[in-house]
């Protein structure tokens, strides 16, 4: 979940920021129908700045749009699953290979500061903290990768996957440890081995996937 100045963004991305917020933490459930009104009695706005921020969660995947019954959040199944994390393997692995010829010591040290969270439990202040940490940490190595339309599409994606990543932290209770799924691709990097750390990539989304499946 990207952090946002309310004092510096216009009233469309403040509705927009909030609505997907409650998506990705799914105080919104996948599947519950979206109504405008409740939006718009809750940020006291018109409709229209509901139905722009509605449609661009549309684009985004995370809403939809069912003629005749109107907006509902995306619902989320195996397939749609299995599809982000084949996705996330093959955009992490392009964005590693091209981040581990350009890191520099700097770079190493500001990846390694988002992974030294630690949590004794995993209450929802905890996990947001987390999860802007893990996000902070794969937007960073991809801005190392250094090829911005990668990077576009793969924070694209990212917006989708967060609420997998929400659902695993949540269900799985791994909070306390969350910050050790980064550990392999450091050892990788200060080994000089790309390999290890593609291989590193791949086995945790693999146990990310299996996790989030068998919460389903």
């Amino acid at each position: 979940m990207s952090q946002y100045d309310p004092s510096r963004i216009s009233l469309r991305q403040k509705v927009y920021f909030e609505i997907k917020r409650d998506i990705i933490t799914c105080m919104l459930k996948p599947g519950e129908p979206l109504s405008e009104n409740q939006f718009v009695e809750r940020f006291q706005v018109s409709k229209t700045p509901i139905r722009e921020a509605l449609t661009s969660l549309q684009q985004d995947h995370l809403v939809e749009y069912i003629p005749n019954r109107g907006f509902m959040v995306s619902p989320i199944s195996v397939k749609d699953v299995q599809e982000i994390f084949d996705a996330r393997s093959f955009y992490e692995a392009a964005i590693f290979k091209l981040a581990f010829k350009r890191m520099t010591q700097a770079d190493i040290e500001k990846l390694e500061s988002y992974s030294r969270l630690e949590f004794d439990s995993p209450g929802p202040e905890e996990i947001d903290q987390a999860m802007q940490a893990n996000l902070n940490f794969h937007l960073t190595l991809a801005k190392i990768a250094g090829n911005s339309r990668l990077s576009w599409h793969y924070a694209h994606l990212l917006d989708e996957a967060q609420r997998l990543i929400y659902l695993d932290f949540n269900s799985s209770n791994i909070l306390p440890v969350w910050h050790n799924t980064h550990h392999g691709i450091f050892d990788a990097i200060h080994q000089r081995d790309e390999a290890a750390g593609i291989r590193a990539i791949e086995e945790t989304l693999e146990l990310a996937k299996r996790r989030i499946l068998r919460a389903e």
